[in-house]
């Protein structure tokens, strides 16, 4: 059809050319009449024309892919570890500078610890190795290209998944080359150590100890448990090849409040090549007192379990639930929860008022409205039979207490008053209402301090829902259990409340990411986010000073102290513009996973990709050959297609100019204009 329309615009181009110099239709005879001028007519007229159909062209062009090959290098310290940085080091500037990988391979080059990043530098200084990590995410990150990953590792895996039951999908081929000494050596371990974090004074708590033994020889050794240069407790444990593991019990008192470090030990072997995994240090907190609350109630309902159990997820909590009946005495308490207050808590709350109780008030099926605005100066409810079904709004300014972690969007709606809540004093909401998709700024669980006390007001009937809701979300009830266990922290203490706070455990094991949280506020205790907050930290037995420098992160400040040596520290946090400072102590623990190695390992990758396709260092020139001989590394010859439209042709318009031009200058040379 385009050929007809070529044709059709040819004849018409040609008919113009001859009737406008008078070839046809005229009766008079022109001796100026020139052919060219006719041909450079219809030449013009034929290109305008061939515009107008808007051909359009294609072409194809032919380019060649090289495979691509992901050299991952394991940057953790075991490799340090077991004496082979340098050869890790030259087999890889041997693999990368090789004449035919460069050749025939699109090289990317990765290291890996416990992430998988692209490679800056080689330092060998990775607390964590996640080998799994390494395997998987080339394949999903380069799904859709043919590649050979090479990875150059101890094959000592210390987080993650099973790295021997990885996948591997049919566009990738692994390569492992194993980097350290195979030979298997005795060997005593302590594999793992469960222990609660906090216990009470001169309770006892418990233990368990799982010990290993890699050897063929029978030997007996003594297992003791120590706290400084006392002895806790020792017992003599023996090991062979058929009973190579024990879980030792036992129950320790805790006689002092604070942190009580102890460490496990293993007695080494003669020929023990590696100690360092013969003992593991640890720590608990011992607490003076349990706190004691108390949940005032007389219905029955789903939310008094779900409340319940999210308190009690902290051992150092003691909850019990009550009626007014039960007239139970508040001063045994540290806090009153009162649920769906009606006019028989009467007494309580007086009780409450009267030695200066902490409360935390929740809304229910039965709640009087009139009763609870009587006895209430800090906040009125609008009296209303009718409710709503609302859903939360977090208020990420909140700055009572630490939100960061929380997470509660599209939870299900619970029931509300409908009437509006009058606040007499400044409160710090903690939850605002959302109706359907209409966001309010009337508050649905809110805290205030009165005096010498604290309270908090949560106006919700069915937050059981939540705590499900958590679960669905995140396979346990963390979310949720941390919200409320916040909240009671917060109204368990009478503390006055400072414009600096600070969140921190009293110890950390030094392979754990070491987070320290502050809440700094301005005068009318409000979150300040201009704050430059540094915490100075001096190791008690060195006296050797750190300086880090906190960073905001949402509504607190946050400091990384990870990568500080174990040890005893004391710290003062100040705000440098503003004369404020906290101080306080807190331990870490020394225990670095990838100490815990004597020996490479290669079975895993065995297991993963079989026996004959694992290579050792040094065999760079024999994985080159493989990679050089697998078919599916071979280079692929791509084609691709690109369309242009004649109208965007530039060299056309430029020739219709032309003919013009050069028309217009011969008939004016000619004496025709």
């Amino acid at each position: 059809m385009t050929i007809l329309w070529i044709i059709l615009a040819a004849i018409v181009a040609a008919l113009v050319a001859l009737f406008q110099y008078g070839y046809i239709f005229s009766t008079k005879k022109n001796s100026k009449r020139k052919p060219w001028f006719a041909l450079l007519r219809f030449l013009t007229v034929f290109a305008i024309l061939i515009l107008f159909l808007d051909l359009k062209f294609d072409k194809t062009t032919y380019q060649t892919i090289k495979p691509l090959l992901l050299v991952e290098l394991d940057n953790s310290s075991s490799i340090a570890q077991l004496n082979a940085s340098e050869e890790l080091k030259a087999d890889y500037n041997s693999l990368v500078n090789h004449p035919s990988i460069k050749k025939n391979f699109e090289v990317q080059s990765f290291g890996f610890s416990n992430i998988i990043q692209p490679l800056d530098s080689i330092k060998f200084t990775g607390a964590e190795t996640n080998i799994f990590n390494a395997i998987q995410q080339p394949q999903k990150l380069f799904k859709d290209r043919n590649k050979a990953v090479i990875i150059l590792t101890d094959g000592n895996q210390t987080s993650g998944n099973s790295y021997s039951y990885a996948s591997i999908d049919a566009k990738s081929a692994i390569y492992p080359i194993i980097y350290g000494d195979t030979t298997n050596y005795p060997d005593l371990k302590i594999t793992q150590l469960n222990v609660n974090r906090y216990s009470y004074l001169n309770n006892e708590f418990p233990v368990e100890v799982f010990t290993s033994y890699s050897g063929s020889d029978a030997i007996a050794t003594q297992f003791k448990i120590t706290s400084g240069n006392t002895t806790l407790h020792q017992e003599q444990i023996r090991f062979s090849k058929e009973n190579s593991s024990k879980i030792i019990n036992l129950n320790l008192t805790s006689k002092k409040v604070g942190t009580q470090s102890l460490r496990a030990f293993l007695t080494p072997l003669t020929a023990e090549k590696n100690t360092n995994n013969n003992y593991r240090n640890f720590a608990v907190e011992v607490i003076d007192q349990q706190t004691k609350i108390l949940i005032l109630s007389n219905v029955m309902h789903p939310d008094l379990a779900a409340l319940k159990k999210a308190i009690a997820s902290n051992q150092q909590r003691d909850v019990s639930i009550q009626n007014t009946g039960d007239n139970p005495d508040l001063n045994d308490y540290n806090m009153v929860i009162f649920y769906s207050p009606d006019n028989a808590f009467a007494k309580a709350y007086n009780q409450a008022k009267q030695l200066n109780k902490n409360t935390w008030t929740i809304t229910g099926p039965s709640t009087d409205y009139d009763f609870l605005n009587g006895q209430m100066s800090a906040y009125s409810i609008e009296v209303d039979e009718e409710v709503d079904e609302v859903q939360p709004i977090l208020n990420t300014s909140y700055t009572t207490f630490n939100l960061e972690g929380f997470s509660y969007e599209d939870y299900p709606p619970v029931q509300v008053p409908f009437g509006a809540v009058r606040m007499n004093t400044a409160p710090d909401v903690l939850l605002y209402k959302s109706i359907g998709d209409v966001e309010t700024q009337q508050p649905l669980w809110f805290t205030y301090e009165e005096s010498d006390t604290r309270h908090a007001v949560f106006l919700a009937e069915g937050f059981w829902r939540w705590r499900a809701q958590s679960y669905l979300d995140e396979k346990d009830f963390k979310n949720w259990d941390d919200l409320v266990g916040s909240q009671i922290q917060y109204l368990a203490s009478n503390k006055r409340r400072n414009r600096l706070e600070l969140d921190y455990k009293t110890f950390y094991y030094q392979n754990q990411k070491i987070i320290v949280n502050a809440q700094y506020l301005d005068k009318n205790y409000e979150f300040e986010d201009n704050g430059i907050l540094n915490m100075t930290l001096v190791h008690t037995a060195t006296n050797n000073r750190t300086v880090r420098p906190f960073i905001l992160e949402g509504n607190s400040y946050t400091v990384d102290l990870s990568g500080l040596e174990a040890g005893d520290y004391r710290f003062t946090v100040k705000v440098e513009n503003d004369q404020l400072s906290q101080s306080g102590s807190l331990s870490i623990l020394e225990f670095d996973v990838e100490k815990q190695f004597i020996s490479a390992q290669d079975q895993g990758m065995k297991q993963l990709i079989g026996v004959d396709d694992v290579y050792y260092q040094g065999q760079i020139e024999q994985v080159v050959s493989q990679l050089m001989q697998n078919p599916l590394l071979k280079p692929v010859e791509r084609s691709s297609t690109s369309y242009a439209s004649l109208v965007d042709w530039q060299y056309l318009l430029g020739l219709i100019l032309l003919l013009l031009g050069l028309e217009w200058f011969l008939r004016k040379y000619s004496g025709l204009i």
